[in-house]
C-alpha cells in the first residue's frame, strides 16, 4: 500500500509534533508541543472538517481547542510560510480588482442618477425623489 502524503492541511494524529504559528493565550508564537488528542466535527456531505487539539507543550502547559490552522508540522514550516505569503497576495490583487471594478462602474454610473448601474430602474429612483421632496417640503 502506497505512502499517504502529508499536505499542509492534512490532519494531525495523536502523538504527531507541532508547532505553533500564530500567538495563542498564554502560548507563544513558535512553542513546540505534542498532540495528546484530537476532536472535532465533520460534515457528512465530505466537506473540510472542523479539527480542534490537545497539545502538551515542551513547557509542560496543556491547551485545549486549539485550531488546526494555529498549528504546523516543525518540517514543514517553510512551505507553511510560502503559502501565507501567496494568500496575501492573492487577497491584495482581488482587493486591487474589487476596487477597480467599483471604480469601474462608478465612472460609467453617468453621476450615480441610477439606472443599470445601481440596478434600481431610473424610473423608481424618479417617483422616490419627488416623494421625499413632498414629504421633506423641499
Amino acid at each position: 500500500m502506497p505512502k499517504r502524503t502529508i499536505e499542509l492541511d492534512t490532519p494531525f494524529k495523536r502523538g504527531e509534533k507541532v508547532q505553533t504559528v500564530r500567538a495563542l493565550p498564554g502560548i507563544p508564537e513558535g512553542t513546540a508541543g505534542k498532540i495528546r488528542l484530537v476532536n472535532g466535527l465533520s460534515d457528512i456531505s465530505g466537506g473540510s472538517p472542523w479539527l480542534r487539539y490537545w497539545i502538551r507543550f515542551n513547557d509542560g502547559s496543556l491547551k485545549g481547542q486549539v485550531s488546526h490552522d494555529d498549528l504546523v508540522r516543525p518540517a514543514m514550516l517553510d512551505a507553511w510560510k510560502t503559502r501565507e505569503i501567496e494568500r496575501e497576495e492573492m487577497a491584495a490583487r482581488s482587493a486591487d480588482e474589487a476596487a477597480a471594478a467599483t471604480e469601474a462602474a462608478a465612472s460609467s454610473d453617468g453621476g450615480g442618477d441610477g439606472g443599470a448601474a445601481s440596478l434600481i430602474p431610473a424610473d423608481l429612483l424618479e417617483r422616490s425623489k419627488a416623494a421625499k421632496a413632498r414629504l421633506l417640503g423641499g
